[in-house]
């Protein structure tokens, strides 16, 4: 009997995934490497999401559904508690990226509970917000038979703040493919946001990621300052896309040629530009893993990190992790990691080995129930 999966993906409102969305299309991916039997899946979207943007591969059996242009935000919530049933087809399970389910959907429902740092961490919300925040992620979690996280340390603060059980609760790292003849293509040109061409010859240090507070934007860029000094012989790139805060932090940096922010930008020029930087840079206050820094281990690159929350355990000995707080570590930071780059790099394949995806992906398919499944012989996971 053939099983039909639901994969709610209406919460993605623009063709610039976060770190959320990058996790499903990963996993989407990587189940294209696997002869899946008896499985048919509905991918649910809004309309202006192009299907070729969400790269599933074209083997797995997918029905996409379009559902009006609902951006990002109260909107989108009223619309799936209301009329999305009525373009909800039958299914056996129905699976959200994030914390979106129709919560009355007449089947088994999972979702992915990325991290509960609303809680723990107050810089980003106010009391409204975070008490808000808490209560659907426990009605998410109470009507939902299952419920993925992304981190060990995710996952015992899902426990601690949230109540949900180990029986219910399942663990999926994130992970990259490592592609046997990925090409890097060389941006034929490289601006800032206020059109500056940038030398990317000259070597940088790179983050990529959303650009809000809890990044820690403000304090990466006061360190990386403290770093260089008056040196014009290193940058700070930073890409990811426009946001307020984001506006603030251009505003913040103008006068330093050494910073540049680029803006969102696509695949491939995210992809040379981990490939080519000192080491990438993520000193977040909060993470529930945390992508960019095993991003830059598949192309060799170590990492400079927050020694907080999923930061240690995503990063191992593959990089260097500093106190997010203090701007002084965090300049010293930077010159550690120029100093003892080879010797983070050598722990980078022992680190990647801890977030193998076919454990990942295995274990996201047995709790969406798909019950007869294979490797296929060419696989890029087979051992």
């Amino acid at each position: 009997m053939r099983t039909r999966i639901g994969i709610n993906l209406i919460a993605l409102p623009n063709e610039k995934g976060s770190g959320a969305f990058r996790y499903i299309q990963m996993l989407l991916k990587a189940m294209g490497e696997y002869d899946i039997k008896e499985c048919e899946f509905i991918v649910y979207k809004q309309k202006q999401i192009n299907k070729e943007y969400l790269g599933i591969p074209d083997c797995l059996n997918v029905k996409y559904v379009n559902v009006p242009t609902l951006g990002s935000g109260f909107r989108r919530i009223l619309f799936e508690q209301t009329m999305f049933y009525k373009y909800l087809l039958p299914c056996d399970v129905l699976y959200s990226y994030c914390t979106s389910m129709p919560l009355f959907a007449r089947c088994k429902k999972v979702f992915t509970l990325h991290d509960v740092y609303y809680i723990t961490t107050k810089q980003r919300y106010g009391w409204l917000q975070r008490t808000y925040l808490k209560w659907m992620t426990k009605l998410y979690c109470s009507v939902c038979e299952r419920v993925i996280t992304v981190s060990k340390f995710s996952y015992e603060e899902i426990i601690k703040y949230i109540g949900v059980s180990k029986e219910k609760l399942a663990l999926t790292y994130n992970f990259i493919l490592q592609e046997k003849e990925k090409k890097i293509v060389r941006p034929n040109k490289l601006c800032d946001v206020n059109g500056v061409k940038i030398d990317i010859d000259k070597p940088f240090f790179f983050y990529v990621g959303n650009l809000q507070p809890g990044k820690n934007i403000k304090g990466m860029i006061d360190g990386f300052l403290k770093f260089k000094g008056k040196r014009s012989d290193i940058q700070l790139i930073i890409a990811g896309k426009p946001t307020t805060y984001g506006d603030e932090m251009v505003e913040y940096v103008k006068d330093h040629k050494c910073i540049h922010y680029i803006g969102y930008q696509s695949r491939e020029n995210v992809d040379w530009l981990l490939a080519n930087c000192t080491a990438v840079v993520l000193l977040s206050f909060c993470e529930g893993f945390g992508i960019p820094p095993i991003e830059g281990f598949g192309f060799g690159r170590p990492a400079l990190t927050s020694n907080t929350t999923s930061l240690p355990e995503v990063v191992g000995k593959a990089g260097l992790k500093v106190d997010p707080n203090n701007i002084e570590q965090i300049a010293m930071g930077f010159q550690k990691m120029l100093d003892n780059q080879t010797e983070y790099i050598k722990h980078i394949p022992e680190q990647l080995s801890k977030f193998n995806p076919r454990t990942s992906v295995e274990k996201f398919m047995d709790v969406l129930d798909i019950k007869e499944y294979s490797l296929k012989d060419n696989s890029i996971l087979m051992n």
